[in-house]
């Protein structure tokens, strides 16, 4: 028999986001448990051929009986009759053998409890995973759920920074599953992509030599039909190599552990079905969060400090602010919320930017102080306004503030040849003028220098502002300059041709193509 440790495959989810994971685990048909950890939480998500059949979570807010109780279909009497109401499998048989609620209601529930934990999870800015084919759920507990409209949810939801970091290079190839199902409502850009395929593979830059897309608007169809199941995905950094994939596939057991595990050290034990997993380690209580949707967009949205957008006081301790960011993390992530109007979408979605960055900000001592330090010199300019009598900045003079700020701090990096650094600055810039030109051309800039990883994300932002100002010579000769960096000449010089004919005569455009041709 094989051993164990040489199946287990463990990672980070900052590396592999659990939305990819669960994709990657379908389309190779595995068996087994994914264990996932973030902090004190806790999930266990077991699949049968590549689906998941079973979830549980050891935060008390997923268990069965407060799923039933927020559907009325229980009350806290009903609770009070059955002791083992932690333990959700033994839970559910007995409200069935008393007649409380039929089967079926069961299965819905667990349905219900299965999605929530799964959203949850997909809410979850880092962690780790363990995924375990020896570790497998009993035959009886089988509650299979689609998670494709979730997936596909949580790919549109994703920032187009965030998806090109999801991409290895222009070579990865894709392929389709099977036609598209009947039920499923495409958006136009990405039912184009999925028609370029019909039963052919191709690579990233064959697809976009099809499709008269923003090469943007291409990474997301694809991300979106391939976390959807409609596509298969190759040559790219999957967490589960050919290898392993072929050693799971290929394992024959004569005995396999179930749900409850045998002989297992304490700290490997599975999240078990049927075991009470919600019990926490005793420590100081955090008080429970309760803000509605349009308090916490208000709250954010007229945010001075980092701390008025988390909603603490300026003295609160780590503790505090990592208990707040991930409750409002968890309450108010788009993936909730795709429902909504575009235009409340995307204030939750901007809202969201804010919180995330306030968090990242205040989490390390380092960046706290440095921050507290630049804080404080705004409130006390503030006030000295205020005293004098001054109208205090609006929002948007504050954005336009924050965001001439983060430029020149980037520009600054860039001068020292900190290309990292400078792309955090200039992100940061983007994020609060997303409308200038410039920001977005030097935000290019600074991330083709930091690293060739980062070509995708780079030329979005190149694309962004040639899109804002067309006619600007220094932003179309950035990317130029790019684009020859990157040994695309050919590329280069159609960009200066298309520049010519909106801005005809510009010598500067007209001596880099003449050098171009002469090559």
């Amino acid at each position: 028999m094989t051993a164990q440790k040489d199946l287990e495959i463990t990672g980070s989810l900052s590396a592999y986001p659990f939305a990819e994971l669960i994709i990657e685990i379908l389309h190779s048909e595995l068996e087994g448990s994914l264990r996932l950890t973030s902090g004190d939480r806790k999930v266990m998500v077991y699949f049968r051929d590549g689906k998941i059949v079973y979830v549980v979570s050891n935060a008390k807010a997923l268990r069965l009986f407060n799923v039933l109780l927020r559907s009325n279909l229980i009350d806290t009497k009903t609770i009070a009759r059955h002791p083992n109401f932690a333990n959700d499998v033994e839970f559910a048989a007995n409200l069935v053998a008393a007649g409380t609620v039929d089967q079926r209601t069961i299965d819905e529930a667990f349905n219900s409890q299965m999605n929530d934990i799964v959203v949850e999870v997909l809410t979850w800015p880092d962690g780790e995973w363990k995924f375990d084919p020896l570790i497998r759920v009993k035959a009886e507990l089988k509650f299979p759920i689609d998670c494709r409209a979730v997936l596909i949810d949580y790919a549109r939801c994703a920032s187009a920074e965030r998806i090109y970091t999801r991409f290895k290079s222009v070579t990865e190839t894709f392929a389709p599953v099977g036609e598209l199902p009947a039920d499923l409502d495409l958006q136009a850009h990405e039912a184009f992509v999925f028609d370029r395929f019909g039963t052919e593979a191709y690579t990233i830059e064959q697809i976009r030599r099809q499709c008269n897309l923003p090469e943007g608007g291409i990474l997301q169809a694809l991300y979106v039909l391939w976390l959807g199941g409609l596509l298969i995905r190759r040559d790219w950094n999957a967490a589960f190599t050919p290898a392993k994939v072929r050693a799971m596939q290929d394992l024959k057991l004569e005995k396999v552990r179930g749900a409850v595990g045998v002989n297992t050290p304490e700290a490997e034990k599975p999240i078990e079905a049927g075991e009470d997993v919600s019990a926490e380690p005793e420590k100081a209580k955090l008080p429970e969060i309760s803000i509605t949707l349009d308090q916490y967009l208000k709250q954010i949205e007229s945010a001075e400090t980092h701390y008025d957008a988390l909603g603490i006081a300026t003295s609160a301790d780590s503790a505090v602010i990592k208990h707040t960011y991930f409750s409002l993390a968890k309450m108010f992530h788009p993936d909730r919320f795709h429902r909504e109007s575009d235009e409340k979408l995307k204030r939750i979605q901007s809202a969201f930017t804010v919180l995330a960055h306030a968090n990242e900000t205040l989490k390390t001592v380092e960046s706290r102080e440095a921050y507290n330090a630049k804080m404080y010199k705004e409130i006390e300019a503030r006030e000295k306004r205020r005293a004098a009598g001054q109208p205090d900045l609006d929002p948007k003079d504050k954005k336009g503030e924050e965001g001439l700020n983060n430029f020149e701090e980037g520009l600054n990096m860039i001068a020292e040849e900190e290309y990292e650094a400078a792309a955090a600055y200039l992100a940061r810039a983007v994020h609060y003028s997303p409308q200038n030109a410039l920001y977005q051309a030097y935000f290019g800039m600074a991330l083709n220098n930091a690293d060739d990883k980062h070509r995708h994300k780079a030329e979005a932002a190149f694309q962004a502002a040639i899109k804002l100002e067309p006619k600007n010579p220094k932003i179309r000769m950035m990317f130029v300059d790019f684009l020859i960096d990157q040994r695309m000449a050919k590329r280069a010089e159609g960009e200066l041709k298309r520049f010519l004919d909106i801005v005809p005569g510009n010598k500067e455009a007209m001596s880099a193509l003449a050098k171009l041709q002469m090559q």
